[in-house]
């Protein structure tokens, strides 16, 4: 994970699926890094595992309302950042644009918030083509 500011690398997870690398850099971000109570704002590529791995992390299950059965799974919460920029790709893969998706947020904070783009995510991350 790079800081958006100073493009400073603040944790990298070495899995065998983006979801338990991103949980293990998620974890460094809690424990170390100045985030205990929520995720840093978040923006990645379409390739998942990231959004699993904040609920994980930083994800409470919701209090026992008396009705039902009592929840067991942990839910985002409020304050989350997390954009996802999807790449658009013609029939022979290239790249023909974006299209931000906020996960988590108010769309208008989110947006506002980061550039429409995966610059952070590109210089780190490698990618696979996709028949999109």
């Amino acid at each position: 994970m790079i800081d958006i500011d100073t493009r400073l690398r603040v944790g990298r997870g070495i899995a065998k699926t983006e979801t338990e690398a991103s949980e293990e850099v998620f974890r460094t971000l809690r424990q170390k890094r100045g985030h205990p109570e929520i995720p840093p704002p978040t923006i990645s590529d379409g390739w998942g595992g990231i959004r699993d791995a904040m609920v994980q992390i930083w994800g409470k299950v919701p209090e026992y309302k008396g009705r039902g059965r009592p929840p067991e799974k942990k839910r985002p919460q409020e304050g989350w950042k997390y954009l996802q920029v999807i790449k658009k790709r013609n029939e022979k893969g290239r790249v023909t644009g974006t299209k931000p998706e906020v996960i988590f947020g108010e769309e208008e904070d989110v947006l506002g918030l980061f550039e429409n783009h995966t610059a952070y995510v590109e210089r780190t991350h490698p990618g696979v083509a996709t028949d999109e």
